[in-house]
């Protein structure tokens, strides 16, 4: 109970436009806490939770249909990891080191926003382009999450530090 109390403190105080979170379960292994939103859309296999001021939406990646007309299926991972640390394409074939390089600079990520980490055994890469956009892969054994941040930076570090292990 003691521990419940706190993450819905820490929750409550990092979300300061809220004053209850919920906890969105990813999988059996990794979740998040968001505040409670103003309204939530949902749509096949993408879930659009919107803000006043912000949004997030969820998604599970799809190797076939993430970059139109290729498919990454045996790739998927090493991509990703590839959208967030230039070192990572050299073990790309070239088409796809290209693919990678261009569609890093459309992310538009800030190097200092940039963020590699794990969560249990969940591995966090995530970025902001420094105006109104991040985006969020969770790699894990059996899934991959993409979530989008369309917000200030603020709204994306306080949505990072809320990904916990379950």
């Amino acid at each position: 109970m003691d521990k419940s109390l706190k993450a819905l403190f820490l929750a409550a105080s990092i979300f300061t436009s809220s004053v209850l979170a919920d906890n969105f379960i990813l999988s059996a292994q990794t979740g998040f806490a968001y505040p409670s939103p103003v309204s939530i859309s949902h749509n096949g296999s993408y879930l659009l939770i919107k803000y006043k001021d912000w949004s997030f939406s969820h998604e599970n990646f799809d190797p076939k249909t993430f970059y139109q007309n290729i498919d990454l299926t045996g790739f998927e991972r090493d991509f990703i990891r590839s959208l967030f640390d230039a070192k990572k394409r050299s073990g790309l074939p070239k088409w796809l080191s290209v693919i990678s390089e261009q569609l890093a600079d459309g992310l538009n990520n800030k190097p200092d926003t940039i963020k590699q980490f794990k969560v249990g055994k969940a591995e966090i890469l995530a970025g902001h382009d420094g105006r109104k956009s991040g985006q969020i892969f969770i790699l894990e054994d059996l899934a991959i999450h993409q979530i989008i941040i369309n917000g200030e930076k603020q709204y994306f570090d306080a949505f990072i530090t809320n990904i916990k292990e379950r």
